[in-house]
């Protein structure tokens, strides 16, 4: 985005009676303006309208200083608004420097009432009544620009408030107050700007991406949350497959299953988890994995169910869970990385008899299943050419985007939440977990948008070539095919749905990242 386009965004248009002019957010639900833009309105309301957002708002002036100085502060009313706000800068420009406004000029027959450019070269000081003001030319002033930022393109920062025009029917120029009334007249709100745009607060980097987040640092994922309850927390318990691309929060689902199990169960089913990472390997034989269950088991009650000699005798196993069930205990297992078992056909032809052999188990109430892997575990055995064990008794729950809220909450962890931060972290990450992470992070190391993008991109290319080489051909020619390559035939819907429920495709069609997009166009 240019420096331009930032600022239009921050810029609103005031109304009261038949006067008009130009405002500006300077701090979370502030606007600065001149004075004689609202002055008629004393106590009354004025109307605010935000073309960023196309909505219309109320606000009250609070504060107010009279020609000279001409500044007057405003609040909304009853609107906590996300957005952005112009970053002040009290130092003087230097002669010449080029400067940028945007506002809502409208005169006789001149009509900019829904926005309107200009811009000026800096002159130098100008004084009225010890009042330091900035003198601009080269640029025309009209009425209704008024209030407006004046952006120096050289610093992108706000060097002052647009006042006066030196002549209306001309390029002459016009006069504008110096940041440096607006520090000495709002020293709280020009605090308050300061911290809005100091992004990078004390303490260590929040943003963790790679490993699994503990509970206490899980975010979102309501709508899945609910489905796992409706499942493991049933009545009658029922299994149920995670399914996720790589880095889309398995791992740190199912440690949240774990440690917050009373929001899935109630205490009255006695759940006992059992958490196996099948990617470990002590759990690359069936043998291992009842190895690992009755461990687990000793570990949660105490006792251990059968023994280690009776691993292979499935009377003594189906005994001791049984046992289990008799007591009053609800058995939920949790099996992660599920395709290190399935990445061959002659390992999962291995374990297809544990397959049949924990179906039946799980049929008959003794156990419940939560599985986590990257594809549907019918479609995991069918690529393989095997039929799934599995097939009737699982649901499936894709994992893609996070919520908004949830996304931004993680942002909100590391910097004052404004509108332009938000639309810079989605336009890298789209709500998947790992790259909303991954942006925070650049971001805070960087401090600058534009370097943090650099860092992520260079980041973020391992990590889509893994995930490049997950999806299938089909896949890939979907996300090319909706990069716009018109030589390719139309994907099949069922496709596209998948790829949006898994966060790589927008309800709209693109792609989740722009970054992700670009990689997407240099392959073959």
């Amino acid at each position: 985005m240019t420096k331009e386009y930032d600022l239009q965004r921050c810029t609103v248009r005031l109304n009261f009676a038949s006067s008009q002019g130009t405002g500006f957010f300077v701090a979370p639900n502030w606007i600065l303006t001149c004075a004689h833009v609202v002055q008629s309105a004393k106590d009354n309301p004025v109307e605010v309208f935000w073309k960023t957002e196309n909505q219309n708002y109320t606000a009250t002036v609070t504060q107010l200083y009279e020609a000279p100085i001409d500044l007057a502060l405003l609040k909304l009313q009853g609107n906590c608004l996300s957005h952005p706000c112009v970053e002040l800068d009290s130092t003087e420009p230097n002669t010449n420097d080029n400067c940028y406004t945007f506002g809502y000029p409208k005169s006789r027959g001149n009509d900019y009432s829904q926005g309107d450019s200009a811009s000026f070269r800096y002159e130098g000081i100008s004084w009225k009544e010890d009042i330091k003001l900035y003198k601009l030319k080269q640029g025309q002033v009209n009425s209704g620009f008024s209030g407006s930022p004046l952006l120096n393109l050289q610093t992108g920062k706000v060097c002052g408030i647009v006042h006066l025009s030196r002549d209306e029917s001309s390029d002459l120029g016009g006069r504008a107050v110096s940041a440096q009334v607006i520090q000495e007249k709002f020293p709280d709100i020009f605090r308050q700007n300061q911290e809005f745009h100091q992004q990078k607060p004390k303490g260590h980097n929040p943003f963790e991406y790679g490993s699994p987040v503990p509970p206490e640092r899980f975010y979102g994922r309501k709508r899945e949350i609910l489905e796992i309850k409706n499942r493991i927390g049933a009545i009658s318990p029922q299994c149920i497959n995670i399914v996720g691309l790589r880095r889309n929060g398995k791992s740190s689902l199912l440690q949240y299953i774990k440690k917050r199990i009373t929001e899935f169960c109630a205490d009255k089913q006695k759940p006992l988890v059992i958490d196996l990472d099948l990617s470990s390997r002590n759990f690359h034989t069936p043998e291992g994995i009842i190895e690992g269950l009755r461990r687990g088991i000793h570990r949660l009650t105490g006792n251990y169910p059968w023994s280690k000699e009776d691993n292979q005798d499935g009377f003594a196993v189906e005994d001791g869970l049984q046992d289990l069930v008799d007591e009053g205990y609800r058995l939920i297992i949790l099996l992660d990385e599920f395709e290190a078992i399935a990445s061959k056909k002659e390992r999962l032809e291995l374990f297809q008899d544990w397959g049949e052999d924990w179906r039946s188990k799980a049929s008959a109430g003794l156990l419940t299943m939560v599985i986590a892997s990257k594809r549907p575990l019918n479609e995991v055995y069918e690529t393989l050419s095997l039929g799934s064990p599995f097939a009737n008794i699982f649901s499936t729950t894709i994992l893609g985007a996070l919520e908004e809220e949830a996304w931004q909450s993680i942002i909100s962890k590391g910097f004052t939440p404004n509108s332009g931060l938000w639309e810079w972290v989605d336009e890298l990450a789209g709500g998947l977990p790992y790259y909303v992470q991954m942006a925070g992070a650049m971001l805070w190391q960087k401090e600058n948008q534009e370097k943090a993008k650099e860092e992520f991109n260079f980041q973020s290319r391992p990590r889509f070539q893994e995930l490049w080489k997950d999806l299938t051909e089909v896949e890939r020619l979907t996300l090319r095919y909706q990069l716009g390559e018109s030589n390719l035939p139309s994907p099949d819907f069922a496709i596209v749905d998948s790829l949006q429920r898994h966060g790589l495709l927008r309800k709209d069609g693109h792609l989740f990242s722009s970054v992700f997009a670009e990689f997407v166009k240099g392959q073959k």
